[in-house]
């Protein structure tokens, strides 16, 4: 086996400033940095304050991403997701940033956590528009089987082009559990010109992730936005669980592309 696979990175949680988690700008780039000499090829990012709530005021995204780009090349993807209370154009605003290449959204509403999660129609035909104004590359983030229908309104629409990128989220409380089977329902909805990746929530180890590459995945992700636990242990930083995926992967014959492979295979140019 030689398939490559894009190791991902979501640094931030939104619990706030315990467990190490990365909040100042600084913190942030010294982790993402870290982890971008440890394989990672893509950063997934959020505009948060430093209480760790998602915010419209830009400027340490803006810090993050400068020093980001100034200290390697690996891909900028920013986020129009996340529990808040921000309008559907407040959200779009990490899509300004110069330094991104990708933009991720949800496919639609859901209850998430204890919440609901509110993602309509229109709010993500305009998230898809203002994409393509800032020749944003979507990430479609699949929380059911009908959202990967809602993504096939907007390819018929015009506003997602090929080839198209998908990421099926498992495990956060009330959204799909992680099977095979259901992976392979996912799989077989997907339309012609698609890749998808896997992310999962609260995960306590690897064993998922490892299943989902096996069954094709082009992207995994680890990172404290998504669990901060690593083999059943608290991780010190976002070092610890790309190093030990990583360690894994390689262990399967699996090779962690750099980012310029990256691109290629997520289609940016």
């Amino acid at each position: 086996m030689s398939k490559k696979i894009v190791l991902a990175l979501a640094p931030t949680g939104g619990w706030g400033k315990d467990y190490h988690n990365p909040l100042e700008p600084d913190h942030v780039v010294e982790e993402v940095l870290a982890c971008a000499e440890a394989g990672v090829s893509l950063v997934h990012l959020h505009a948060r304050d430093r209480e760790g709530n998602l915010t419209t005021d830009l400027n340490d995204l803006y810090s993050i991403t400068r020093k980001i780009r100034k200290g390697c090349n690996i891909i900028i993807e920013v986020s129009t997701g996340g529990l808040s209370n921000l309008t559907s154009k407040e959200r779009a605003l990490p899509l300004k940033n110069k330094e991104a290449k990708m933009g991720s959204l949800n496919m639609a509403s859901l209850n998430f956590l204890d919440k609901v999660y509110i993602n309509t129609i229109p709010d993500i035909r305009y998230w898809l528009q203002r994409m393509k104004e800032e020749n944003i590359k979507p990430s479609m983030e699949i929380f059911d089987t009908s959202n990967i229908c809602i993504s096939n309104l907007f390819i018929k629409e015009g506003l997602i082009k090929p080839q198209y990128n998908f990421n099926f989220i498992f495990n956060y409380k009330w959204g799909m559990s992680f099977s095979l089977p259901l992976v392979e329902v996912l799989k077989s909805m997907l339309p012609k010109e698609s890749i998808w990746g896997a992310i999962f929530g609260e995960s306590k180890d690897f064993s998922s992730h490892l299943q989902a590459c096996l069954q094709g995945a082009t992207m995994i992700r680890v990172g404290f936005e998504d669990s901060r636990i690593c083999n059943n242990h608290v991780a010190k930083s976002n070092l610890d669980p790309v190093k030990e995926i990583r360690r894994e992967l390689e262990i399967l014959g699996f090779q962690i592309t750099k980012p310029s492979e990256a691109r290629k295979l997520l289609g940016i140019k």
